[in-house]
């Protein structure tokens, strides 16, 4: 029994401070303008070709919201691990975050100046909720 509650109180430990530190490395939001037009503008394309049959901009305010205080990077590997749902994997990782500049905009997110990038800091960039 001592065990079992040793062993909870660890876990408990362990799990605060990971998310603890992932809360501290978010400096940015998707409301500093993480994205481009440009990649608002070919988002679209991608989008209208491959996401607007099945989801509406409704189904990604509320996705937001479920994702609200995540990494960004967390929702992006979501997506191109599980979409689209006849092929996932099977656009470039380019067109998914395309997709993604697309949608937060669509969702009321402001355009900047730097690329999103999955590999350049896009694990540091926390979702809020529209």
């Amino acid at each position: 029994m001592i065990r079992g509650i040793k062993s909870l109180r660890y876990i408990v430990v362990v799990t605060t401070i990971a998310f603890g530190f992932t809360g501290l490395a978010q400096d940015k939001t998707v409301n500093d303008g993480v994205f481009t037009e440009a990649q608002v503008s070919a988002g679209q394309v991608v989008y209208d070709a491959q996401c607007k049959t099945c989801h509406n901009m409704r189904f990604y305010r509320d996705t937001l919201r479920s994702w609200n205080n995540q990494p960004l990077l967390y929702l992006w590997e979501s997506i191109m691990g599980t979409m689209p749902a006849d092929n996932p994997g099977s656009l470039m990782f380019e067109e998914y975050t395309d997709v993604i500049a697309y949608i937060l905009s669509e969702n009321g997110f402001p355009t900047g100046e730097s690329e999103l990038d999955p590999d350049n800091g896009m694990d540091s960039i926390a979702i809020v909720a529209p």
